[in-house]
């Protein structure tokens, strides 16, 4: 519990649980990060903390033991049963056919996340640090198609900088083009 600071909003990210029930450090040592959480997340964690109060540990079994990966995986799979039978309801009071949930695994809530921070438009450097990429060359191979295409963000600095430009000295019609000190 001494990884999650409520008041900063971040979880400091120190060691990891195997799928062999052991406990030990991240893959690397660019592994070993704080990240940042807002409020929905920190309220949502103090809310599992009041439903299920633990010193030690985040998410446990009911004797107060680390969560482990089987049990992780069983919870996993009913809450995913739950959003498709929530789903499932809410089609049927509006009358239209359910989406079907894709499959998912944990680790793609991991590029669901990155994916979030890149739309809302977080640097290479900035997801790189929150998923503990030992580079930013690493983000850039997985995630470099999510970023806006290079052409798209020129037109828009761009449109920018020079609308900026027309806004102050007000319209392009009315400018006289001056050559050398004269005016033309």
């Amino acid at each position: 519990m001494a990884d999650v600071d409520f008041k900063a909003g971040s979880i400091r990210v120190e060691r990891q649980r195997l799928q062999s029930g052991k406990i030990g450090p991240p893959k690397t040592a660019k592994s070993r990060r704080t990240v940042p959480v807002g409020e929905v997340v920190t309220d949502a964690l103090l809310g599992h903390l009041a439903a299920r109060p633990s010193t030690e540990w985040l998410f446990t079994m009911e004797e107060g033991e680390p969560l482990n990966y089987r049990r992780w995986k069983t919870e996993w799979n009913c809450t995913r049963r739950a959003l498709q039978a929530e789903e499932n309801e809410a089609a049927g009071r509006a009358g239209r056919k359910p989406v079907a949930l894709p499959h998912l695994v944990t680790h793609d809530l991991r590029h669901f996340y990155a994916s979030a921070l890149i739309a809302g438009g977080a640097s290479v450097k900035q997801v790189q640090m929150v998923l503990g990429h030992a580079s930013a060359v690493i983000t850039l191979r997985i995630y470099a198609h999510l970023w806006p295409g290079e052409e798209d963000r020129t037109r828009s600095v761009m449109d920018a900088v020079l609308g900026g430009l027309l806004t102050g000295c007000g319209q392009v019609g009315d400018m006289t083009s001056e050559t050398a000190g004269q005016a033309a």
